[in-house]
């Protein structure tokens, strides 16, 4: 059965991965219109991933580096990175045309590949095989409903020793733009993105609850959240959060806390 919301997500996704995938990806207003240089694109991936995951290693995470999960992967700027630290990384997107720059602009990796991934579900990860889910800039950008449903599939699919990484809106800030994004929904403001961003295709901000979040976590109780801390990646306006995720085997229950 076909899901709205994702036919929508998608469209909206693979028309900005036609247009300018790297701009999509980091939408800096200087660099609109085709004027990211891929080494400089690129290089911003590795100096997050790079900065990520040895502060992850100095707390022991994850156990083993066998496999890596970008998603959202975009044009794959954080994929190509993650390959420098495991053994195989796949990068999934709702958009073709995205997985289709990321191919190009990463053909030189040879323990990375790219899927599409229409689906609500993870297609295709088993149960229990990733060490290290990476998600960040993409779950804003996603309905509440189906972001969620996809955060309990990082779960499902996150090895023993493993942690997922996720950053996500947790809604809007106090500040006067936060109060206007609190108070706008999406219909109203998307007419306002074309205008500024000069294209018909405009993604939009979803926020997702942390206590939803935490209840969802409930029906996997070796799952343990080791961080939660402040993250600006939505820009002003939003209260982002982003997430530390362990599967630690010793441990048999999990209470949410909120």
């Amino acid at each position: 059965m076909s899901n709205p919301e994702l036919e929508r997500l998608r469209h909206v996704w693979q028309t900005l991965g036609r247009e300018d995938p790297l701009w999509a990806v980091l939408s800096q207003a200087d660099k609109r219109g085709g004027r990211w240089q891929a080494d400089e694109f690129l290089a911003t991936g590795r100096a997050e991933i790079d900065a990520q995951v040895h502060a992850l290693a100095a707390r022991g995470w994850p156990a083993r580096h066998a496999l890596a999960l970008d998603f959202g992967c975009g044009a794959g700027r954080l994929s190509r990175a993650l390959a420098a630290h495991f053994e195989h990384v796949i990068g999934i997107d709702v958009s073709a045309s995205m997985i289709e720059a990321a191919r190009a602009l990463n053909r030189d990796i040879d323990n990375v590949e790219f899927r599409e991934n229409p689906s609500p579900r993870l297609d295709g990860i088993a149960d229990g095989s990733v060490d290290l889910v990476y998600s960040v800039m993409t779950l804003q950008h996603i309905p509440s409903q189906l972001a969620a449903g996809y955060v309990e599939e990082f779960f499902r699919v996150l090895a023993p020793g493993g942690v997922a990484v996720f950053q996500f809106v947790a809604g809007a800030d106090e500040s006067l733009r936060g109060r206007f994004f609190a108070r706008v929904p999406n219909r109203w403001l998307n007419p306002l993105r074309r205008v500024a961003w000069r294209r018909q295709a405009v993604f939009e901000m979803h926020s997702l609850r942390e206590c939803d979040l935490a209840w969802t976590m409930v029906r996997f109780p070796d799952l343990s959240i080791v961080a939660a801390v402040e993250d600006s990646a939505a820009g002003r306006g939003w209260h982002g959060m982003r997430w530390y995720v362990v599967r630690d085997a010793q441990r048999s229950e999990n209470a949410a806390p909120c």
